[in-house]
């Protein structure tokens, strides 16, 4: 099983990021993004809007996108690699939002890390499926419905949620 031979890098990145944090000074005008990677994502205003003001789930549904658009452009782009183009593109976003502190913005970084080396996990143990592309936080109330529906028509909750999702994107198109 890969292993992310990143570590080190994200350490140095999470190191630099506690410096200029505790230095008090503005992480917009002195926060160092890191070089490796840099360029091969783009990220679209819409994307940019989303890492910093989007929820958990949005977060991860992007982080997700991400993942599976550099594994379609460069068949066999290490994880490592997607690590470094994925914080490349992300960190830079982070450091021009002028509504967060240097404490929010350390601490979205932190949390885009975990929940980017999360996806790449579960890519791996997946075998590099990348048929998932959404979470959506629902109350549990809720599930229990979409879970119950489902068994009545023999499908798995995922299954029965994703032509839910499928139909309402058709008819939405229409």
């Amino acid at each position: 099983m890969p292993v992310f031979p990143s570590s080190k890098r994200a350490a140095q990145i999470c190191c630099a990021l506690l410096f200029f944090a505790s230095s008090g000074a503005s992480i917009a005008a002195g926060f160092e993004c890191p070089e490796i990677g840099k360029g091969e994502v783009r990220l679209s205003p819409v994307q940019a809007k989303v890492f910093t003001e989007g929820n958990s789930a949005d977060l991860a549904n992007e982080i997700t996108s991400l993942i599976v658009s550099l594994k379609s452009q460069r068949p066999g782009i290490d994880y490592s690699s997607i690590l470094n183009a994925a914080m490349a593109a992300y960190c830079p976003v982070i450091a021009d939002a002028k509504n967060l502190s240097s404490q929010e913005k350390s601490s979205r970084i932190w949390k885009f890390e975990a929940v980017l080396r999360e996806r790449l996990a579960s890519q791996i143990s997946s075998g590099g499926d990348s048929s998932i592309l959404a979470q959506v936080d629902i109350s549990p109330k809720v599930y229990e419905a979409l879970r119950d529906k489902a068994a009545s028509l023999g499908q798995t909750p995922s299954k029965y949620m994703a032509a839910l999702l499928d139909k309402a994107a058709s008819d939405a198109g229409q």
